[in-house]
């Protein structure tokens, strides 16, 4: 389901974006159940399609046009949950982070090499869960709390509790299924920092339906980032998530 992909992408940012007009509330007794994220299943392809992927390797651009940063990046991940992230930004350099199914962690330019723990490796964790149709392996609690308009369209408001970490706040199209937005506190370094992202552009690639844009936010740095290829069981090198050399060396510590 597109939850997870799109949080991968959100991982590499932290990403926030307010982009809801208007509300319109809905009665509790009125309001269908965990159904929303089934048929957000259907909508995407349908569980048939999604169990037949193993891998997946994600390649677009990014840019934060009022900061004038431009970058590229790959998002590469694997079953059961393993995660990849590189990110080259224009005269920055290159950000990595990962999950090997145990470590999360991040090599980043201005800051060096980390391991992630407490709420940052839940999300971490979370964000490489790879197969997403398989959504109550992760998320223990789902409320379906109202409904909001998001860019004009009747979405309903889904209210989801990890088994470890922040909710995470969804919105999906009444008509189509699709989800519109994410909203959450993501953990950061700097603390915890409130969170949204908006997928777009949805287009078949192979027998999905896939966002092709996010546009996100995070603390007032508005972040397009164009999803250009995706390709799905490509055959990975076999040390493609092993950890880097750096983030060993702190997990020996």
């Amino acid at each position: 389901m597109a939850y997870l992909r799109n949080k991968r992408t959100m991982g590499a940012f932290a990403v926030v974006a307010l982009a809801t007009a208007g509300a319109a509330v809905a009665a509790a007794e009125d309001l269908p159940k965990d159904i929303i994220l089934d048929k957000a299943v259907e909508a995407t392809g349908g569980k048939a399609a999604l169990e037949k992927v193993r891998t997946k390797v994600i390649s677009g651009s990014m840019e934060i046009a009022a900061a004038g940063i431009k970058g590229t990046m790959v998002i590469t991940a694997a079953e059961p949950d393993k995660n990849l992230v590189e990110i080259n930004i224009e005269n920055v350099g290159t950000i990595k982070q990962g999950y090997d199914g145990n470590v999360g962690w991040e090599i980043n330019p201005m800051m060096g090499a980390r391991i992630k723990d407490g709420t940052e490796k839940a999300e971490a964790k979370l964000q490489a869960h790879f197969h997403e149709e398989n959504w109550r392996d992760v998320f223990k609690k789902v409320e379906t709390v109202g409904s909001d308009i998001v860019d004009g369209k009747d979405c309903y408001k889904v209210v989801l509790t990890p088994d470890e970490g922040n909710p995470v706040t969804q919105y999906f199209d009444k008509k189509t299924g699709l989800l519109t937005k994410v909203a959450m506190t993501a953990a950061t370094p700097m603390g915890d920092i409130p969170s949204e992202s908006l997928p777009s552009d949805y287009r078949k690639e192979g027998d999905l339906l896939v966002p092709h844009k996010l546009q996100l936010n995070q603390a007032g740095q508005e972040i397009v980032i164009t999803l250009e290829s995706y390709k799905f069981n490509v055959d990975l090198a076999k040390d493609k998530f092993d950890l880097p050399d750096e983030i060993k060396a702190l997990v020996k510590k």
